[in-house]
């Protein structure tokens, strides 16, 4: 009897102990998730991914930036194959220019130039612009807000929120490649067709990805035949930021990536840009007329 009672003794002792090992196994694996997915407020989001940028002094210093490198274009759908070429990307205030350089018949280049006020494209011949370049000139926005290029330009809108003044949410966290991100909707305060999310990595705040969404629904028929088979057109255009290095006194990133994807039953596309910067040359005046891409 009196064994039986010690038996029971060490094993309500051991399931106690059991009990304590188990919860503090389960605070040590959730609790460090618990201050990712809490909640942020825009601003916070903001500020620290600023601090993530350089000090403010650093940040005030860069007025202009010039950066040039290499691009990789890759057509993944609706057409193939890769070209290489150059890139540049310069900004001022406002203003900024991107170029990209390949110099061959079928594809010349592209540069999209804003300067604070109109965006002038390049053409591959005259009257004819790539579908990258007239997917730019509809959703002008990109430009005219400053979100094109990220951190890169000195354009980029969370550097002057009181001027920009769009509406911004949080949007809880998100996993890219297996890394957590805070998620945050943009919306330009002059409205605008795209769904567009700035996201951010959540131990660095260091600006990650932008991406830009617009769904277009197809048009409603009475034969259900024709209705199964038919297909809106999905939009969708990303940026990605990666390799961050100290230049000028600010963490930029180094590598710049584009993809453009037009989910479409007729004319389907999906192409890419990689961007590898190399020189930054900061605070050079730059001559208005080279934010325009028509100038000669």
């Amino acid at each position: 009897m009196a064994l039986a009672i010690l038996v029971l003794g060490v094993k309500k002792m051991a399931t106690r102990v059991l009990q304590k090992f188990l919860i503090v196994i389960t605070l040590i694996v959730f609790i460090p998730n618990l201050s990712v997915a809490q909640k942020l407020k825009p601003e916070d989001v903001v500020a620290k991914h600023l601090e993530s940028l350089g000090s403010a002094e650093a940040r005030g210093a860069v007025k202009s930036r010039v950066m040039q490198g290499t691009v990789l274009a890759t057509v993944r759908i609706g057409g193939g194959g890769q070209l290489r070429g150059g890139a540049v990307m310069a900004s001022q205030g406002p203003m900024s220019l991107i170029g990209l350089i390949f110099g061959t018949q079928d594809y010349g280049n592209e540069k999209m130039a804003f300067d604070g006020n109109e965006l002038t494209l390049g053409e591959l011949r005259p009257g004819t612009r790539t579908r990258f370049g007239g997917f730019v000139l509809t959703h002008d926005i990109l430009f005219k807000e400053g979100l094109i290029g990220g951190t890169l330009s000195s354009a980029w809108p969370l550097l002057d929120l009181a001027n920009r003044n769009p509406k911004l949410r949080y949007a809880g966290t998100k996993k890219l490649d297996g890394r957590q991100t805070h998620v945050l909707e943009y919306e330009p305060r002059r409205g605008g067709n795209l769904d567009i999310k700035l996201f951010f990595d959540a131990d660095t705040f260091q600006h990650v990805r932008t991406e830009y969404q617009q769904e277009f629904h197809a048009p409603t028929v009475s034969r259900p035949e024709i209705a199964a088979a038919q297909q809106g057109t999905r939009l969708k255009f990303t940026e990605d930021f990666s390799d961050y290095r100290k230049e000028g006194g600010l963490m930029l990133p180094h590598t710049y990536k584009m993809q453009l994807t037009f989910e479409s039953e007729r004319n389907p596309l999906l192409q890419d840009w990689v961007v590898s910067l190399s020189q930054f040359v900061f605070n050079k005046e730059l001559d208005l007329k080279q934010f325009d891409a028509t100038a000669r």
